[in-house]
């Protein structure tokens, strides 16, 4: 009887933890989503499909796969490179060093000239 509750046991642990992982790649996928790491997204969005797809028993194999994956992938890596460039666009149209004023007062580089009046200093 032992042999079959642990294979039972097993059993259920499998499945447990199948369905563990497509609740987190699923998760995991709309965190990196909202974070905006999109290729991280696409990433964990193709192993949550897969997953769901599991489980449903349609993926007959990795070629069946494949095009879906790649097309979320790539459109990960598309979408981080539209945010790239337009953080690049942003950094070129401001000056890389504001420009510095110099103070009306200062008269130049020379150290300030400082008057001690010897008479009225303490013995």
């Amino acid at each position: 009887m032992w042999p079959l509750a642990i294979f039972l046991m097993l059993v259920v642990l499998f499945y447990w933890l199948a369905f563990c992982l497509t609740v987190a790649a699923w998760l995991k996928a709309l965190v990196h989503l909202f974070g905006g790491n999109f290729i991280r997204c696409a990433l964990w969005l193709s192993v949550g499909m897969w997953m769901l797809l599991w489980w449903y028993d349609k993926p007959r194999s990795w070629d069946d796969f494949m095009p879906g994956a790649c097309v979320f992938i790539g459109l990960g890596v598309l979408a981080t490179f539209v945010r790239w460039r337009k953080k690049q666009q942003e950094m070129q149209a401001v000056s890389a060093m504001p420009t510095w004023t110099m103070p009306p007062e200062a008269t130049g580089n020379i150290a300030p000239i400082i008057e001690v009046d010897y008479k009225r200093l303490p013995n």
